[in-house]
């Protein structure tokens, strides 16, 4: 009995390589594979089949044969980096450099359709012992970035996909990296203060340092980009804007933040200080701006990182060494639900697009599991908390 075919084409052995003979749309291919086994070359013959028929189904309908990684690379940093929020680009920024620099320079530059899962991994491996200029790092690199990289490629990926440049998603088949994450640094009344305390002279420094703790925005992505139209000091608001001066929040969305009384006040002597000031001839729109001139930046002129003297103050307050800028938006929100508030208002303040972000943080705000262990005066006895049995009595049923 003969063997059923179970490939498209011919496969001939010719001394020690294979020759595959393809077919499609009347147009003959063929192709030479040497050092593999019979089964391997069927399994080419399928795949190569298979890319044929879709790259002659696109030129059918006008749209691109063949995409470069780099192509879509561009496309992507064009299309679609712009309409994420401003510090998500500068992240994604930098976990798009390693990429070009493995699959362009490194990897030539491969067809995007010529990706398989395999490739993502080994770019994977590669970058947990490389840096974004391709040298050898001293140390592995943290599995969160490589987990960031590889949210990445998923995203250029799906962009292809989206486009018709391929056909499925190759890092949707290769798992995330598992590691512990970060415990963010929960500051005490105590340190908080003396942070502050640390700001001294620096009106800015400890004004910045206020509206991260008392109105828990994002950082740099946010509050830098505060303009004094968004400061409602009669209302006990700010607005935190997006889609201005080049701004975009995460959630894409405009929010009002509620003042507390002691950031409300912190708000009135800063405005009352340099709303009105003049630089130049001309007032600075900035809350948070440059009162001199410097290298590359006037006085007036927004000030785009406080990060670096926020870390210095930090260490001279005394701060755990794994405190981070961003762990003063996460004092806001413990605090927050440790005092039982609203947790649906808690997320609007906070610009979160789901309710579960907001309650991941109940982890971290313990308060409120004190109740558990403490004596409130209620009667415990068994009339109030009756048995299994009892309530099976009472009910006739269980």
């Amino acid at each position: 009995m003969s063997r059923r075919k179970t490939h498209p084409g011919t496969i001939d052995l010719r001394g020690d390589s294979y020759r595959i003979r393809l077919m499609v749309e009347g147009k003959r291919h063929t192709f030479s594979l040497k050092g593999c086994t019979r089964a391997q070359a069927e399994d080419v013959a399928r795949q190569k089949y298979e890319a044929l028929q879709r790259r002659t189904e696109r030129a059918k309908y006008g749209l691109p044969v063949s995409t470069r990684f780099s192509e879509v690379l561009a496309l992507y940093e064009k299309d679609e980096l712009p309409t994420l929020a401003t510090g998500t680009q500068a992240s994604y920024n930098d976990s798009l450099k390693p990429i070009r620099q493995y699959f362009v320079e490194l990897r030539g530059d491969p067809e995007i359709e010529q990706i398989r899962p395999p490739h993502i991994k080994q770019y994977l491996s590669w970058r947990r012992t490389h840096n974004p200029d391709g040298t050898e790092r001293k140390k592995p690199l943290h599995l969160r970035t490589v987990e960031k990289d590889r949210a990445v490629l998923h995203r250029l990926f799906s962009l292809a996909v989206e486009l018709e440049m391929r056909e499925g998603n190759p890092v949707a088949l290769v798992k995330r990296p598992k590691y512990d994450k970060r415990q963010p640094v929960i500051l005490s009344d105590e340190q908080y203060e003396k942070l502050i305390e640390k700001c001294g002279d620096n009106d800015m420094l400890r004004l910045y340092v206020l509206v991260l703790g008392e109105a828990g925005l994002r950082s740099q992505s946010e509050a830098l980009y505060l303009r004094w139209e968004d400061l409602d000091l009669e209302g006990g608001f700010l607005n935190v804007v997006s889609g201005r001066s080049g701004h975009r929040t995460k959630s894409g969305k405009s929010r009002w933040v509620p003042l507390t009384t002691r950031l409300k006040d912190a708000l009135r002597d800063h405005a009352a200080a340099y709303r009105l000031q003049a630089y130049h001839g001309c007032r600075s729109p900035w809350v948070f701006h440059h009162r001199s001139d410097g290298t590359n930046r006037g006085a007036g002129d927004r000030i785009g990182t406080l990060r670096k003297a926020l870390r210095s103050t930090a260490k001279r307050a005394e701060l755990p060494p794994a405190f981070r800028l961003h762990d003063l938006r996460h004092r806001r929100v413990t605090t927050w639900l440790a005092e039982a508030r609203n947790p649906v208002h808690v997320k609007e303040a906070l610009g979160h697009s789901d309710l579960r972000i907001t309650m991941d943080y109940t982890h971290l705000a313990r308060e409120h599991l004190r109740s558990l262990v403490e004596d409130d005066g209620l009667d415990q006895s068994v009339d109030q908390y009756p048995t299994q049995q009892t309530r099976m009595s009472a009910d006739g049923r269980r």
